[in-house]
């Protein structure tokens, strides 16, 4: 059972609550554009959780087997309370870990690669994370948190990181010394030079306090990366950092730099290719100018990419073997493709009818051909293809002038 994935709905609703707050008091935190990369960027992980997760799975489960030195009963309050403090322990390490070194932060760099901060920033997350967090948790399995308890306990701490990703909620007094509140969340995204690799606790503040990386928020802070990612493309955005370092790599004259760059501390870069800049964080967000008129384009294909992700998740347990990668293919495409779109690259709108007529062509031979009991469903997505098709060459017939999304 994965939690996190469960209360999806919950999200959905916090984060409609929040955007009705912001039009009731005018101070708005969201833009479209950045919002549904933070979004897409959690339908990316969500298609890559279940593989990346039996790296995890399988061996927590065999040391839980083979090397556990404790037994609990399953209904123990001490196991649930110790477990979910245990496991907020084990985050505590491995997300300050996934920001000490060049390779793992990489994989964590997208979730804090946004320069706005609001709940939709929350599922902004590293696809390939658990491909590196997963050896901080197995100390659990020796410790004899069952396997089942184990990834119940991590859904709820990751469920409780979502709320604290705002701007509209002040301090909260007592709580801040005891948990990780929004304002103690703000700092750790911040990339002021105060707030870097600050506050990595998840649920508690505890564990800053003890070891060195506490910070209270005291100036206003900046949100994003100090190298930006520069785009709206939910895949490219989870290599930006490790294109930087391939291309050190590439460039150093010494092999052991070579090597060794991957493992070194966060920002560390060879010393003959020093000289060449990297990107750095403008006076300005980033932004791309695209017509007026196709953002409500781009917000009805979000909509439809977020409802095949939900077919995708209600449906793989039950699906024909081929038909999870065939949803996955259109899903992806739809990501990348409302990525380029967002950031006004009209040249690429001839590859968006593509896309949208070979989902078309797909749709119905799955529904008539592959899958004749579902052609209902096949001619349906169809159709809304088709409609998105005519809606397309509309917007390009009638293309105005580009101005900058601003909101």
């Amino acid at each position: 059972m994965n939690v996190a994935v469960m209360a999806f709905p919950l999200y959905i609703l916090l984060m409609l609550l929040e955007l009705a707050y912001e039009r009731h008091s005018g101070r708005h935190t969201y833009r479209l554009a950045d919002a549904s990369t933070s979004i897409n960027t959690a339908v990316l992980r969500v298609l890559l959780e279940g593989p990346l997760r039996l790296l995890l799975i399988v061996p927590y489960a065999w040391l839980y087997e083979h090397a556990r030195l404790l037994e609990w009963e399953a209904s123990s309050p001490w196991l649930w309370l110790g477990g979910f403090i245990a496991v907020d322990f084990c985050f505590y390490w491995a997300h300050r870990t996934l920001h000490r070194h060049n390779l793992l932060w990489g994989a964590h760099q997208p979730h804090h690669s946004s320069e706005d901060f609001n709940l939709s920033t929350a599922l902004r997350k590293g696809a390939f994370q658990t491909a590196f967090d997963w050896p901080f948790y197995l100390p659990l399995a020796v410790l004899g948190v069952p396997l089942p308890v184990f990834l119940v306990l991590l859904g709820i701490q990751l469920v409780y990181q979502f709320w604290i990703h705002t701007q509209h909620v002040g301090r909260l007094g007592w709580l801040e010394r005891v948990l990780i509140t929004p304002s103690l969340h703000r700092v750790h995204h911040g990339q002021n030079d105060c707030y870097i690799d600050k506050n990595h606790g998840g649920v508690f503040i505890l564990w800053d306090k003890l070891f060195g990386t506490y910070a209270e928020e005291r100036e206003p802070v900046r949100y994003g990366v100090t190298t930006p990612v520069s785009t709206f493309d939910p895949i490219r955005l989870q290599f930006s950092w490790w294109r930087l370092l391939w291309a050190d790599a590439v460039a150093t004259r010494s092999w052991w730099d070579k090597l060794r760059l991957w493992w070194m501390p966060t920002g560390w870069r060879p010393a003959d290719v020093r000289q060449q800049p990297w990107p750095q964080m403008g006076a300005e967000k980033f932004t791309r100018a695209y017509p007026v008129r196709l953002k409500g384009y781009a917000f009805a294909q979000f909509l439809m990419i977020n409802a095949l992700t939900l077919v995708f998740l209600f449906s793989i347990k039950r699906a024909a073997v081929w038909e999870p990668w065939l949803l996955v293919l259109v899903i992806l495409s739809g990501c990348v493709s409302l990525g380029l779109l967002f950031e006004g690259k009209r040249q690429l709108w001839l590859l968006e009818g593509v896309r949208l007529l070979a989902m078309a062509v797909l749709a119905l031979s799955w529904g008539v051909w592959l899958a004749p009991g579902q052609w209902l469903w096949g001619v349906a997505l169809a159709g809304l293809c088709a409609v998105s098709l005519l809606w397309l060459g509309w917007l390009v017939a009638r293309a105005e002038t580009a101005q900058p999304f601003s909101g």
